[in-house]
């Protein structure tokens, strides 16, 4: 299996996973903030989390000396598109505004570190065995 197929089947169902969880645990009240806001807000999560992996997946099996490149500018298109939903939210200044962004941040910095965690060790892996 090539390492793109490998990175998006490993990749796009635990980030599916991780925003169930926190969808789950607001549902069952472990977490405050407004509902309907915190699920928008986490399928905005997927689409930008699941839009990377299938834009940058691609290029993992064709130089790897570009990588880095890839990398950098998939964290920073996804930081700059979750601080704009940040500052939208803010701008229509909702009630609750910093337990949501809380978790919102809480749950993006998670999803970045395990596709940094399954970016990097596939790429590392990839450059080992090849």
């Amino acid at each position: 299996m090539t390492l793109s197929k490998l990175f998006l089947k490993r990749f796009v169902p635990l980030v599916a996973v991780v925003i169930i969880i926190h969808i789950s645990l607001v549902f069952l009240g472990f977490f405050d903030g407004t509902f309907k806001t915190i699920v928008v807000l986490d399928v905005l999560l997927f689409v930008v989390f699941g839009a990377g992996a299938i834009l940058v997946s691609p290029g993992l099996d064709k130089e790897p000396e570009n990588f880095v490149n890839r990398f950098l500018i998939l964290t920073t298109v996804q930081l700059l598109a979750a601080m704009s939903m940040l500052a939208a939210l803010a701008y229509l200044k909702m009630p609750d505004m910093r337990t949501v962004a809380l978790q919102f941040v809480a749950v993006f910095v998670v999803l970045l570190a395990l596709q940094s965690f399954f970016l990097v060790k596939g790429v590392k892996n990839s450059n080992t065995n090849g």
